[in-house]
């Protein structure tokens, strides 16, 4: 039981470190930054602020914002990405005005996103690693048409003792293009393999090897089911805990809905002020349930493979001529 509590505490304070700090007037700030470049039609300049104020507070505005800028600088990809996990967020806390808007955005971009195939090389060496723009990719994507941002890209493909080959290609808005990576040769002065160490010509007398020692299987813990079940009854705990603040998230959301209106558009300074301030308690309250509830279902799977993972014993009597006891049997 003092496993299971210790696992319960160390989910706690992983949820409490996910919960607001000051960082979001900071992120508020840039953010606020962002808006004035954006009014005074500096998208340029406006896209750096949201970025930096995302990464302090993941705010739903925020991220369509963003979405937005990257559209108005032509990063149609970056800006379909960021619509459609603005879509996801939004639908997650029942905002349907947002959640349409995002949807919408990404689906008028998708007609004119590039697509970019990489084909691997017909002869794959051991280690290969493809970059794309500087970042590796996942070498099953190899093959699959990506979405890309329109303009000039570079792909580097590599291997160790092989020489990398690197490929530019620019693509336009709405076309599809093929990058086939070309065979990579070994290095100069490099064996594509390395080669066995020589085998020295004195051969040194043989050593017998040391006499074999009897493995003795330690006992487990007898405590490992009690263990089990009590990390799956701090998962339950957990859930439960989540699935309370998922219920005060749809209230929260409701009373700002109820004060400004399904739009969510409020009239004067302190209905605008509140209804914000309602809007910021309900996406932590969904943020916290849903961290809660993923946390608890992970303790229950935890003490479910626990239990079912626990060696078996059995004990039986052991009679002879001479002597008589009992054993321990079953699966180690």
């Amino acid at each position: 039981m003092r496993a299971a509590c210790i696992a319960v505490s160390l989910l706690v304070c992983g949820v409490a470190a996910a919960q607001p700090s000051d960082s979001t007037a900071l992120a508020e700030q840039l953010f606020n930054e962002g808006r004035a470049f954006a009014k005074a039609n500096n998208w340029t300049a406006a896209c750096p602020k949201f970025e930096q104020s995302l990464r302090y507070d993941p705010a739903l505005g925020t991220r369509l914002n963003l979405a937005t800028c990257y559209e108005k600088t032509g990063r149609l990809a970056s800006a379909w990405g960021q619509y459609r996990e603005a879509a996801d967020l939004a639908a997650r806390t029942g905002d349907t005005a947002r959640r349409d808007f995002a949807q919408k955005s990404a689906s008028a971009l998708e007609p004119r996103l590039p697509r970019l195939t990489i084909v691997a090389p017909k002869t794959v060496p051991p280690g290969l690693v493809v970059q794309r723009d500087g970042a590796a990719l996942d070498t099953t994507l190899l093959g699959s048409a990506l979405f890309v941002d329109p303009g000039a890209h570079e792909v580097t493909a590599s291997a160790p003792d092989f020489k990398a080959v690197t490929t530019k290609v620019t693509l336009a808005e709405g076309k599809a293009e093929t990058v086939q990576i070309a065979e990579l040769v070994p290095a100069p002065g490099e064996p594509a393999h390395p080669a066995k160490p020589p085998q020295s010509e004195d051969k040194q007398p043989t050593q017998p090897p040391p006499p074999a020692q009897p493995q003795v299987d330690a006992p487990p813990p007898m405590t490992r089911k009690y263990i089990a079940l009590g990390v799956a009854g701090g998962g339950v705990v957990l859930a439960g805990i989540g699935f309370v603040f998922g219920a005060k998230a749809g209230s929260t959301y409701d009373k700002a809905k109820q004060l400004c209106g399904d739009d969510l558009v409020c009239d004067g300074t302190d209905d605008f002020t509140k209804g914000k301030q309602l809007i910021r308690d309900a996406r932590s309250q969904a943020t916290i349930s849903t961290i809660l509830v993923i946390a608890g279902g992970a303790a229950v799977a935890g003490g479910a493979v626990l239990w079912f993972t626990a060696p078996e014993r059995r004990v039986v009597p052991v009679v002879g001529t001479d002597h008589a006891g009992v054993a321990v049997q079953g699966r180690f």
